[in-house]
């Protein structure tokens, strides 16, 4: 069924896809394996390959004009109403400076990624002091390599509250039995998916803090969660999320996921790839 499909994938300017550890690049790679012919567009001042369907696959947090000019020359896009994956975008946790809350907060950067793919532009378009390493007041700050969290809105710097390129979030975190802390990620193309846990003792998980990764049943994926990935209209990315107090709560969205890290078991990573590959078929029928 794949044999013969022509794919066009629209990457960013600043985007080494071929050289990187996206997700994508994996997948990529087994469906030409299948007979797909796979075209790699990197930024806008590209011949256009004809394709039967594009991938809209930036890694940046707004998707600008020119390549919105790009994705619409092709009859079916994969992603290609997520333009914007910016926090006030999606959010719900977002707290205001005069919001009756007073629980823990984080504070985050409302670009995705810490705002380090803007970093990344910035320097690309010759602003060489994005990659000096100053100390900015909260009012001045574009990125951040690490967010943080604080006992209540109170204890917020007030530089923050002023500063439109950063939010303040109710911090509601998930934790197991043991006291460990845990984030939900499900991962998906098309009708495909594979869903797994973080676990760490750090109440903000990120991959280096991981004690371990559990795989769940796809199954059990939330429908509130389902819903809202409808609602943003992605085909392609990862969620992550926690079950507080009993309740779903998306954290972060992202339209490039990367691809498991080199501790991840072999023979797994390979039977989900081939999961996730098979999600491609969904959108074959829409041609």
């Amino acid at each position: 069924m794949l044999s013969n499909l022509r794919v066009a994938i629209i990457t960013h300017e600043i985007d080494e896809f071929q050289d990187s550890t996206y997700l994508l690049r994996h997948l990529s790679k087994r469906w030409e394996q299948s007979g797909v012919k796979v075209f790699i567009v990197k930024g806008v001042n590209q011949q256009l390959p004809a394709a039967d369907l594009a991938i809209l696959h930036t890694d940046i947090t707004a998707v600008s004009e020119d390549y919105i000019r790009i994705i619409n020359q092709y009859p079916l896009v994969i992603n290609g109403a997520v333009l914007d994956i910016s926090k006030s975008a999606f959010s719900d946790l977002i707290v205001k400076k005069d919001d009756a809350y007073n629980g823990k907060v984080i504070v985050k950067t409302n670009a995705n990624f810490g705002g380090m793919r803007e970093r990344t532009k910035k320097f690309h378009d010759g602003d060489w002091q994005s990659t000096i390493e100053i100390q900015r007041p909260w009012r001045r700050v574009e990125w951040m390599e690490e967010y943080l969290v604080f006992d209540s809105p109170a204890d917020v710097p007030g530089g923050v509250w002023r500063n439109d390129k950063l939010v303040v979030e109710k911090f509601l975190p998930e934790q197991n039995s043991q006291g460990e802390y845990l984030l939900k990620m499900w991962v998906f193309l098309g009708d495909q998916g594979i869903y797994y846990q973080g676990v760490s003792s750090e109440p903000v998980i990120k991959s280096h803090n991981l004690i371990r990764r559990e795989l769940l049943d796809v199954n059990d994926v939330p429908e509130s969660i389902r819903g809202i990935r409808a609602k943003l209209g992605f085909d392609y990315g990862k969620f992550d999320f926690v079950i507080h107090q009993g309740e779903p709560v998306l954290y972060d969205v992202n339209r490039t996921p990367g691809g498991p890290k080199s501790s991840f078991k072999r023979k797994s990573t390979e039977r989900h790839y081939r999961i996730l590959c098979e999600g491609l078929k969904t959108f074959i029928n829409q041609l």
